[in-house]
């Protein structure tokens, strides 16, 4: 009930429906406002940050290059060493003469430490160094850290595994190395291994196995890892994960990156991610790290924010304004209101008074002139309906003469049927008085087809007393069409025409033919003579003016003008009266609606359910 007389209230009020609608339309505004401006904030600041990441991270990439790259250095270094193929090749060859094995093992390797000093004294990241032979044999190993515990050949093995292909390339991994100083006894580690080949033969004959610290990797991706990222990962040239770094606290997200290029974003937990793919193409190394970008989704939400507090605040500044210039400026509209008000209880005398120059001064005026309008349309409407009931009563003193003639011409026919037995004028009267009768019927009155034809043989049965046996008549209407509606009158008039005009001056051979048939959908009504014929201008008269009324007032006008009239204005286009000039007289063709015409009821109703055909 409350919620009733609130919307009752706003539908009475304009200032409240302004308000209203100024709200809808500020707040409206202001969701579309934020909402743009937090897509082209966040738009902006993920271009912004996206080309920043892709920045740190090339710069990053090409570090680890250049670490990889070092690494190559120094392998090259031990393979294209003159000396060093001739050691690893002669620590399993037999000892000279007088020279025992194991004496022969020592002297090797320490040639061969002494080549290698300088590499352990520059890379200190190298944990461990391994020259193996094709047995898996260590021939030589250097250490800095004394706890790692390797056994071979099981680790030559297990890292010959991981080589896809002998090929002269480095070949990362990363593997548990058993280490004593872990409480795990493991530790994480890089292995780079390469085969051992000979630079002339290109004869493999070992290889050379590097166990390298996570943080030789692991430092140059100390800028990607700041903010709230969701990790680091380095992927080797067969596209293995070989180092990656994770926030502290937080479980890093992989994100499905062979496919993809540059920078995407990928969707995890609820959370947007801008990833990065960066490629150290020498080597093939790929590097792809994540930032999130809830922190930016965070201040782009704070700008929609924003402009709904806005928003808000406006709507509230607005109602105040509304309320405060309203009174003011829609006083006018308020004394109309009034105004309209008496006018609905019947005051005619009320009047606005003009106070302004604006669109309310143009209602007052028009308010004005329509009360003085309708005050002059009372009046007329009076001294109308006075004229109108003084014409009534004249036309119902009218109708008493026909139904006077009807009655006395029934008189007479008896009279004249029963004196004087002379059954063709009693045929005369007959046909008279049925012309009467039909004529006074009410023009609502249901018709057909088969009615109008009768009523036009009566007319005929009159003429023909007159004009003899040089009157030939022929009708012809299919029986289905008899029972077709059609208002009354329609024929009469037109035949009542060829009599009056097309005879006119025609002595004998009068014909006259009047043929109703069906064509689709339409009751085609053809009426030709052998007259005079028609002059072309009159019928251009007759068919172009709708209009009933004849300025030398010729009955024969009127009647065809009348019949165009009622066709149009009871079955409108395509239905129409059409007269054309023959060769000898004139035909004259009515297109009606074929439809079938309803029995009545008792009482004189139209029985809807029972159609005739």
């Amino acid at each position: 009930m409350k919620h009733r007389h609130v919307l009752q209230y706003i539908n009475q009020h304009f200032k409240v429906k302004l308000i209203l609608i100024l709200s809808v339309i500020i707040i409206v505004c202001s969701l579309v406002t934020g909402y743009v401006s937090y897509r082209i904030y966040l738009n902006l600041f993920e271009s912004e940050i996206s080309k920043q990441y892709l920045k740190t991270s090339e710069q990053t990439i090409e570090q680890i290059g250049f670490k990889i790259q070092d690494m190559y250095r120094i392998t090259d270094f031990i393979i294209f060493h003159p000396l060093v193929e001739q050691i690893v090749k002669g620590m399993n060859a037999e000892p000279r003469e007088g020279e025992s094995r194991e004496y022969r093992r020592f002297i090797l390797e320490r040639d061969l430490a002494d080549i290698l000093l300088p590499l352990k004294n520059e890379t200190p990241q190298i944990r461990a160094l391994y020259i193996v032979d094709l047995q898996g044999n260590n021939n030589y190993f250097s250490h800095t850290n004394p706890s790692i515990q390797i056994i071979f050949p099981d680790f030559y093995e297990l890292v010959k595994n991981g080589m896809k292909s002998p090929s002269g390339e480095i070949v990362w991994q990363r593997l548990k190395i058993p280490d004593s100083s872990e409480p795990s006894g493991e530790k994480n580690s890089l292995v780079a291994a390469r085969v051992l080949k000979s630079p002339k033969q290109q004869e493999i004959y070992g290889m050379l196995i590097l166990i390298i610290d996570e943080s030789y990797l692991a430092s140059p991706l100390d800028p990607l890892m700041a903010g709230r990222t969701t990790g680091a990962y380095i992927y080797d040239q067969y596209n293995r994960l070989l180092y990656g770094r994770e926030p502290e606290g937080r479980n890093g997200f992989v994100p499905e990156w062979e496919k993809r290029e540059g920078t995407f974003i990928q969707r995890n937990n609820e959370e947007d991610y801008l990833f990065v793919k960066s490629l150290y193409e020498p080597r093939s190394f790929t590097l792809v790290s994540g930032i999130s970008l809830a922190d930016i989704e965070a201040k782009g939400r704070s700008v929609y924010h924003v402009a709904l507090i806005s928003g808000l605040i406006s709507v509230i500044l607005m109602a105040v304004s509304v309320s405060f210039i309203s009174g003011r400026l829609l006083r006018p509209l308020h004394v109309l209101v009034t105004a309209m008000q008496r006018l609905r209880e019947g005051n005619l005398r009320v009047e606005i008074s003009k106070t302004s120059n604006d669109e309310f001064a143009f209602l007052a005026e028009s308010f004005n002139k329509m009360v003085a309008d309708i005050q002059s349309l009372i009046q007329e409407v009076y001294i109308s309906k006075l004229s109108e009931k003084e014409a009534e009563l004249k036309a119902l003193q009218a109708q008493l003469n026909p139904h006077f003639l009807h009655n006395a011409l029934n008189s007479i026919y008896w009279k004249i049927m029963l004196l004087y037995d002379d059954a063709e004028t009693a045929s005369l009267v007959t046909s008279l008085s049925e012309l009467l009768r039909y004529s006074l019927a009410s023009v609502s009155t249901p018709s057909t087809l088969q009615d109008e034809l009768a009523q036009v043989r009566n007319y005929i049965t009159i003429q023909e007393a007159r004009h003899g046996e040089g009157l030939n008549v022929s009708i012809e209407a299919e029986d289905e069409l008899k029972v077709c509606r059609m208002q009354r009158l329609l024929l009469q008039p037109l035949v009542e025409n060829v009599f009056v005009h097309a005879f006119r001056d025609q002595t004998s051979d009068k014909r006259l033919t009047i043929r109703a048939y069906r064509k689709e959908a339409e009751l085609h009504i053809d009426i030709e003579d052998n007259g005079c014929g028609i002059q072309p201008d009159t019928i251009h008269k007759l068919l172009d003016d709708r209009s009933v009324y004849d300025a030398r007032r010729e009955r024969e006008s009127i009647g065809v003008r009348n019949v165009i009239r009622r066709i149009y204005l009871v079955h409108g286009e395509p239905y129409r009266l059409e007269i054309r000039r023959m060769q000898q007289g004139t035909k004259v063709r009515l297109i009606l609606p074929c439809e079938a015409c309803m029995p009545l009821k008792e009482g004189g109703t139209i029985d809807e359910s029972n159609p005739s055909c």
